[in-house]
């Protein structure tokens, strides 16, 4: 059986970070193929500026694309896309545009493999491409980039299953370094069970 994963960074959160980096780790375990994406050359001062969010976005978007290029999804049994921030809406769009956008032909091949989706701080805008009943995802209630009524109201929407760590920022962090290591190991035990 032939198994791939891929990592999505966010925009400062890279495959080095605990959540990501545990998740490689935990998907090369399980033999998977690891690949990452590494975003070069993002656009400066993105904050919260709709246009410079949507631009990320779209630079995250054409690198993902071109680093994958060179990637058959038919071959692949199982395939594990994981993504972090921007990175959950870069994933989502990517997999929309060339995991779940089988013609005909490949229809059967796709129903016959399965795609399991990791959301960890999905962003609201991630949902414009989200795959129902496709998903799993993790968010924490103190996140400033995300609204937890609204992240909740379209995880359910979507039907994708939401992790919510009480305090947690962006990172799924508190400031508290033991709470914030029993989140890794609590969203890893998640990840481990899902996959």
């Amino acid at each position: 059986m032939k198994k791939i994963c891929v990592l999505f960074p966010g925009m400062g959160y890279t495959n080095l970070k605990p959540l990501l980096y545990y998740s490689g780790k935990l998907a090369l375990s399980k033999g998977y193929e690891l690949h990452q994406i590494n975003y070069m050359e993002m656009p400066p001062k993105v904050g919260r500026d709709p246009k410079m969010m949507k631009l990320a976005y779209e630079v995250a978007l054409a690198q993902s694309t071109e680093q994958l290029s060179g990637i058959n999804w038919q071959k692949y049994d199982q395939i594990l896309l994981v993504g972090k921030s921007v990175g959950t809406a870069v994933m989502a769009s990517y997999a929309q545009q060339h995991i779940f956008a089988a013609s005909d032909s490949e229809s059967k091949q796709l129903e016959e493999r399965t795609v399991k989706m990791v959301y960890l701080t999905p962003l609201i805008e991630t949902y414009n491409f989200v795959q129902k009943l496709v998903g799993i995802a993790f968010h924490g209630n103190s996140d400033p980039w995300a609204e937890t009524d609204r992240i909740i109201q379209l995880s359910e929407e979507y039907s994708i299953p939401l992790h919510i760590y009480e305090g947690g920022n962006h990172s799924l962090e508190t400031g508290n370094v033991a709470t914030d290591i029993e989140t890794v190991r609590d969203v890893m035990s998640k990840l481990e069970d899902y996959i």
